[in-house]
């Protein structure tokens, strides 16, 4: 289940150029319900030792010119936003909301909420060609010898890049359903992927790395229907992972 919202700007929207943390906070104050809020951003669904918060949402897409020196993104006219989850309440609810305010503020300016429209696509097939509309990060965390925990980040050429998913997608699942698909496997292998493809990102504290670019994915249209409600990879409900079927 997926929302298209179109904004309208009268003035241009100066954002930092990690925004992402923005629009998360955006998605959680739209909601309008305290109780469903709290228990996504505070818990969520688990499987085993981790939380998942089942939604995703991709970059503002819209005209734009990045300002480096001051390290902020500047949009202007209009600007398209893409959200999406499994849980029917939070696209709901998101939406009615939405739709109930003509007017809201972003970063502390105005935009106007122009059109909001709802997508849920159909997955027949098995085998798809795909583009993110939100970077895809992949990595594992582990502690060195001293203690310490350190994050490895994969690239989309690293033989653990599609192993990872795989397993992240398939905990996503067995969180939501509570129990594992009937066709576990799913694959997942890089096409078009350049050198600007990879999106060095701070969120909080953290340094993310992660990868925008065109992929081939396979598996049942059971798992591809979840895959594009949820995303792909860590940290979707921070703004990664999200794509868009191109054939």
């Amino acid at each position: 289940m997926r929302l298209t919202v179109k904004f309208q700007l009268h003035q241009p929207l100066v954002l930092p150029i990690n925004y992402q943390q923005i629009l998360q906070g955006f998605i959680y104050q739209t909601l309008g319900d305290d109780e469903f809020t709290t228990f996504l951003h505070d818990a969520g669904y688990r499987h085993e030792k981790r939380f998942f918060k089942l939604f995703t949402f991709s970059r503002l897409f819209g005209k734009n010119k990045i300002d480096l020196k001051n390290k902020q993104i500047i949009f202007y006219d209009e600007i398209t936003w893409y959200v999406s989850s499994i849980l029917y309440p939070f696209i709901q609810k998101l939406c009615q909301n939405l739709l109930k305010t003509s007017v809201i503020h972003l970063a502390g300016s105005p935009i106007w909420v122009q059109e909001v429209s709802y997508n849920n696509i159909q997955i027949n097939g098995r085998c798809y060609q795909i583009n993110m509309l939100s970077p895809i990060t992949v990595y594992s965390t582990y502690e060195d010898e001293s203690g310490k925990k350190k994050t490895q980040f994969f690239d989309p050429n690293d033989p653990a890049f599609p192993v990872l998913i795989e397993k992240n997608l398939l905990k996503k699942y067995e969180a939501f359903y509570g129990e594992a698909p009937e066709d576990r496997s799913f694959s997942i292998k890089p096409l078009k992927i350049h050198r600007r493809d990879k999106i060095i990102t701070r969120y909080k504290h953290f340094i993310i790395n992660a990868w925008g670019g065109t992929y081939e994915i396979q598996s049942s249209p059971a798992l591809i229907q979840f895959a594009h409600a949820v995303g792909l990879g860590g940290k979707n409900s921070q703004g990664f992972g999200m794509f868009e079927i191109v054939n």
